[in-house]
């Protein structure tokens, strides 16, 4: 839904997605509550029953089951990795080495100087940089795609104190019921005085159109508090860009 929301407000609400304000915003205003809907999802995913051998189980019947039978390991910076990936990447490698006597393999003896390395001034290589530059080197393979850029966002205003100022003023006039003119929110502004519940995004760039029904008591009341808060920027630099 919030794919459907995003694009509504580029078609009706001016959101400009190639402007890294506009971004930056969105950023601000609804993050908190997209996380919130992810969250929500999670719990219902891990609730619902799987249909097949499972027996109708959900992954939190699955993970109960297995912590009864198997046990729950506590404070285990490796648990849930696989052991043939935590072989692979902290196990020994090579063939074990046979010491001389007095010897352990942990340190030489006290007397036995002749093998001991130089000091060639290098600081030694981090072994967490080590792990994930060779976890990166293996997995090169089974990226089969170009890296994909993320959409540059960032604040428009030069100053942090200028950011934090329209923040709260965001706070206080996405209260009031002031509806901004030409952002597409008041109801003169709608083609037959009626706010569309449905919108509709393409997935892919077939063709393919899915129509997504958007109720509008929870998302015109964001659509106006987005076109609020965007009002509200645009008039700050330009006076800002005036003074």
């Amino acid at each position: 839904m919030w794919r459907a929301f995003f694009t509504r407000l580029g078609r009706l609400h001016q959101l400009d997605r190639k402007n890294p304000a506009h971004l930056w915003l969105l950023h601000h205003l609804f993050l908190a509550a997209i996380n919130e809907d992810c969250e929500g999802f999670r719990r219902e995913w891990n609730l619902h029953p799987i249909s097949g051998r499972l027996s109708d189980q959900s992954p939190a019947d699955m993970r109960f089951l297995a912590q009864t039978t198997a046990g729950v390991y506590r404070a285990d910076p490796l648990d849930g990795i696989h052991p043939d990936a935590i072989n692979r990447y902290y196990g020994v490698e090579g063939s074990p080495r046979r010491w001389r006597c007095n010897l352990t393999g942990a340190g030489h003896a006290s007397d036995d100087s002749e093998d001991e390395p130089e000091d060639d001034g290098l600081d030694p290589p981090d072994p967490d940089t080590e792990l994930e530059n060779r976890i990166g080197e293996d997995q090169e393979g089974n990226i089969r795609h170009a890296p994909i850029k993320v959409a540059k966002h960032e604040s428009p205003f030069e100053a942090p104190e200028q950011g934090d100022m329209f923040l709260a003023l965001v706070d206080t006039i996405t209260a009031r019921d002031k509806l901004p003119e030409d952002y597409g929110v008041r109801p003169t502004e709608w083609d037959g005085f009626h706010y569309p519940e449905i919108e509709v995004i393409r997935p892919g760039t077939r063709g393919k159109q899915i129509p997504v029904v958007l109720p509008r008591e929870v998302w015109y009341p964001r659509a106006v508090t987005w076109a609020q808060a965007l009002d509200l920027m645009n008039r700050i630099l330009t006076q800002l860009e005036d003074a």
